[in-house]
């Protein structure tokens, strides 16, 4: 019933932000657990990924359901279908903190080097910083917003450059070398996080206006 397709999207783009929520929540707990070298926080991190799985599934599902429904006004058919690629995505960075947690149990904390662990911690919080505000942007159908996300990105990338300078530089000793090597790791994955964010975030302005997008114009 066409009077029901407002109801119906609200209730989609609220999923969308609480899907975001989860996945982030991921990212950071993994994260945590690579910090602390916490064994047990990254098992529980790689099994609460079946939870981001089955969302994933829902919001797919709920996103068929309403490009089959008559009625759907253009702005919507363009809102679902960046939404159908955010889920994807937000998927794809549940596995990035899969990814990471696993790393946690790849090291030993003898190894560490502080300098990289902060901008480690940096990273984790403009790379969730980047992809929370591009789900809010599409939600809430800001432009603004969703050119933060990439600027956020943009300062990611960046740090990732500054780790990498800082590996070169750590000892050459065995345990350093094999924790610098899985801290490389993890910062490629929360670049990945951000990188996310950028392209979500770039798409906002399709969403709103119908402008093309292109990956480009997000990456800056």
């Amino acid at each position: 019933m066409p009077a029901e397709i407002p109801e119906d999207v609200q209730r989609f783009r609220t999923g969308l932000v609480e899907m975001a929520s989860l996945v982030l929540s991921q990212v950071e707990r993994g994260v945590s657990a690579w910090e602390s070298v916490d064994g047990a926080a990254a098992a529980a991190v790689i099994a609460a990924d079946e939870d981001v799985d089955e969302r994933c599934a829902t919001l797919d599902a709920a996103i068929f359901g309403l490009q089959t429904t008559d009625g759907i006004e253009l702005a919507e058919q363009r809102l679902l279908h960046v939404g159908l690629i955010a889920t994807v995505a937000l998927e794809r960075v549940g596995d990035l903190a899969v990814a990471i947690a696993e790393q946690a149990r790849s090291v030993r904390p003898e190894g560490a080097v502080p300098e990289v662990q902060m901008l480690i911690a940096r990273m984790s919080a403009r790379g969730v910083d980047a992809l929370a505000k591009a789900v809010q942007a599409i939600a809430r159908g800001d432009v603004a917003l969703g050119e933060e996300a990439g600027l956020e990105a943009r300062n990611v990338r960046r740090m990732l450059g500054e780790l990498l300078e800082v590996v070169a530089r750590a000892p050459d000793e065995p345990e350093t070398r094999a924790w610098s090597a899985a801290a490389v790791l993890v910062g490629r994955h929360l670049e990945r996080v951000a990188n996310n964010g950028a392209e979500l975030g770039g798409r906002v302005r399709f969403m709103a206006t119908g402008e093309p997008f292109t990956r480009r114009a997000a990456a800056g």
